[in-house]
């Protein structure tokens, strides 16, 4: 299925640092030796933070401004095709990512920072988005059992996940430094280690958690797939050297393998097949940039101006490309 390229990763993470910070009031948001830093001098500083995007860099306050419209224009054309997502839909797909999750919603929140009325919205443009692309197709059951037999019989089947263990990482340069982690590891939580000591910049950040392994990972060196494997869940390795780098590497959760029924399925399968085919059929690009062009785009901070005629004018290059007959360019990613 191809899925929408409308992130909301960076707009979730402003408007969290919003709510937060609307309580600061007068006093500010810092303090350092007495002197005040304002809220507008943090979200001015905050808008000028780069994010890296598949055009290149762009400034923060731009990107999540055109996040913002992009959204917006998706959920509006549904709404203009009569497409609105469903409360039905949202719920359904809400139920799928419970149970892949062991029934618990607030694991997938807190790996992705968001409370449950952002996850609500970002599932919101998403249907949105294969309502669109997707209107009008309607797939038999048939389609969507032979779909499913086929996926689950290839190698690397999506609906077969191998047994599987979360780890956690130390990563040092020198054994040394892996030595003197190792120690302070008696006295001190693994997670304030790695955020101290570990000289990964992602391991650092993330207080040692790295991601789920297994076996087949080709991509995760050996001997780290072994020691997690044998690590019992909630103890961690001695250092061991990978390459040139020291681990230390802690068995954080353990899974057994296991292989998704097509009944758990089917309407997943059955939404992506559906969406390849309306991609076929329908003519969403084309739509979009439509919609895009006769749409009133007010934006009043004077140094993002620019960025409703940028959006509108490049919706009118691809119609016009796609009007005399020219393969339409790519929207931008968002």
């Amino acid at each position: 299925m191809h899925r929408t390229r409308f992130s909301l990763i960076v707009l979730m993470a402003l408007a969290a640092l919003a709510t937060v910070l609307s309580g600061c009031g007068r006093g500010g948001i810092v303090k350092v030796n007495g002197e005040k830093v304002s809220k507008d001098e943090f979200y001015k500083r905050l808008e000028m933070v780069p994010v890296q995007t598949q055009q290149g860099a762009k400034m923060a306050g731009q990107y999540v401004i055109e996040q913002i419209i992009a959204e917006k224009l998706v959920e509006q054309l549904a709404k203009e095709q009569g497409v609105t997502p469903t409360k039905e839909q949202i719920d359904k797909k809400i139920a799928m990512i419970k149970k892949e999750n062991g029934g618990d919603i607030n694991k997938v929140l807190q790996q992705r920072g968001l409370t449950m009325e952002d996850f609500n919205q970002q599932l919101m443009v998403q249907q949105a988005l294969v309502n669109v692309v997707s209107k009008g197709v309607k797939v038999p059951d048939s389609k969507v059992k032979a779909a499913y037999d086929q996926a689950l019989n290839a190698p690397n089947s999506p609906f077969k996940r191998p047994e599987q263990v979360m780890v956690s990482v130390i990563v040092s340069t020198t054994k040394d430094k892996s030595d003197k982690a190792y120690g302070l590891l008696k006295t001190t939580d693994f997670g304030t280690v790695a955020m101290q000591l570990s000289e990964d910049p992602t391991a650092k950040a993330s207080r040692g958690r790295l991601s789920w392994v297994s076996q087949n990972m080709q991509q995760v060196p050996k001997p780290v797939r072994d020691t997690a494997f044998t690590l019992p869940v909630g103890k961690y390795s001695s250092p061991f050297k990978v390459g040139s780098q020291w681990i230390i590497l802690r068995a954080d959760q353990k899974r057994e393998a296991k292989t998704q029924n097509y009944n758990d399925v089917k309407d997943m399968i059955r939404e992506q097949l559906e969406v390849n085919d309306g991609a076929k059929k329908n003519n969403f690009r084309g739509d979009l940039q439509k919609f895009t062009q006769k749409a009133n785009i007010v934006i009043n901070v004077p140094r993002y101006k620019g960025v409703a005629d940028n959006i509108k004018k490049q919706a009118a290059q691809n119609l016009t490309g796609q009007l005399n007959g020219a393969k339409p360019a790519a929207m931008p990613a968002k």
